[in-house]
């Protein structure tokens, strides 16, 4: 492929890269919403990797299972981007109509107006310089096409979406002095974005071995300030409180990604509870014989659990349909009504009995241990979403005084208007 080629495709590609993202941008409310699902399971396949590497397996055993976990992540890595597509599939129709046309239209202009045949007569005598660029290779390309593309920003400063592609064209690179200084140049711009926040996050704290400690926590605490139900932030939040043994601070962030889930998302919802089920052994792990307390007053009772028994009245055993979702969890009687403490399951399993706990908090110190009466609800969701919507099937029990009573029995009994 000749010179000319080469740089006509580059400039044309920049041009592309401009108008596209600008037909593609996301809706505000559904990207702070969206889950980094790449990021999750990326994470817990390394995290898998490692556990496969310490169990007692057989060199052919544990090339095996390496091979499965390889095989799982990449499904799941093309069902995330299947998911994604599917979301902005309105926009692309326009953008792939817009990406034919400029190349087209360049091609068929220059067919018309340009000079091939000079071109030809340069293909003809190739220069020193010439093979000597070609040697380059793509790495060469590539490099000229990101510069061009920061040039460009300068002129045109309020493109976000074209700030992104730079920055993580950057870390590509391995850049990281420029990487860092591009993060930076769009927060004094941006402000307090939760999708730059989270993602320069995540950059620094793999550039660091992966991990969190420092600037990449407090960019979290930022991103959560500014969005408290921001899910890629609420997922490296969880990450970075199992690496400081924070294993109760890791339940609450990664729960209160669940809820946000759809029933259709079943791989994160299932890497997610496996997740919480881990964290949950290292805090039975770490419990160990406390030592004599001082004896308490008789009317001093400290309860931090509840079981719960859901039913479901028989006039709406109809009702459930395949796929339904039911949330158990308990509020304050008074106060904010977010749940102290929350759990999904499938519909299909009631009549069910669970036990919720301060593990399945939502936000630290706001769980069942910090008020002496709760509300506790049930109810199933066809949607899967996590807020109360028309038609689901709901029932309570109010006020169950938590000194006086640690069992409740739930009957699912009428429909939200």
């Amino acid at each position: 492929m000749s010179l000319f080629v080469i740089i006509a495709v580059i400039l044309t590609l920049i041009a592309i890269a401009f108008v596209v993202p600008a037909l593609l941008k996301k809706n505000p409310q559904t990207s702070s919403s969206s889950v980094d699902r790449n990021a999750m399971n990326v994470s817990i396949y390394k995290e898998r990797l490692a556990e496969l590497e310490q169990e007692n397996l057989t060199t052919e055993q544990l090339a095996q299972a390496k091979q499965e976990l390889e095989k799982t992540l990449a499904q799941d890595l093309t069902s995330a981007e299947v998911v994604s597509n599917n979301q902005a599939r309105a926009g692309w129709a326009t953008s792939i109509i817009v990406a034919i046309a400029i190349p087209v239209l360049a091609i068929g202009t220059y067919w018309k107006l340009g000079a091939w045949d000079l071109v030809n007569k340069a293909e003809a005598q190739p220069t020193q310089s010439t093979q000597s660029h070609s040697n380059k290779g793509s790495e060469s390309e590539f490099d000229e096409m990101v510069a061009k593309l920061a040039a460009r920003l300068e002129e045109q400063p309020d493109n976000l979406e074209g700030w992104q592609m730079l920055v993580r064209s950057y870390a590509v690179m391995g850049d990281y002095a420029k990487t860092v200084q591009t993060y930076n140049k769009i927060m004094a711009r941006f402000g307090n974005e939760p999708d730059i926040l989270s993602d320069y996050a995540e950059f620094l704290a793999k550039s660091n071995q992966g991990k969190f400690i420092g600037l990449p926590t407090q960019l979290l605490k930022t991103a959560l300030s500014v969005n408290p139900k921001h899910a890629k932030t609420l997922w490296l939040l969880g990450l970075a409180a199992m690496e400081n043994s924070d294993y109760e601070a890791a339940i609450a962030h990664w729960q209160a990604v669940l809820v946000q889930l759809p029933a259709s998302e079943t791989k994160i919802i299932e890497m997610l509870e496996r997740q919480i089920a881990k964290a949950r052994q290292h805090i039975q792990g770490s419990n160990s014989p406390a030592p004599v307390a001082k004896q308490q007053s008789p009317d001093v009772k400290k309860v931090s659990k509840i079981e719960v028994q859901v039913n479901l009245a028989p006039e709406l055993q109809d009702k459930i349909k395949p796929g339904d979702t039911l949330f158990i969890y308990a509020r304050a009687t008074t106060g904010i009504p977010m749940p102290l403490a929350i759990l999904r399951k499938p519909a299909s399993e009631l009549p069910i009995t669970v036990t919720l706990d301060d593990s399945m908090a939502m936000m630290r110190n706001k769980n069942l241990s910090s008020v002496p009466e709760i509300t506790v609800m049930a109810r199933i969701s066809s949607s899967g979403g996590a807020r109360l919507q028309s038609g689901d099937l709901v029932g309570e029990v109010t006020p169950v005084v938590l000194s006086q009573q640690d069992k409740v029995v739930v009957t699912i009994n009428r429909i939200a208007p």
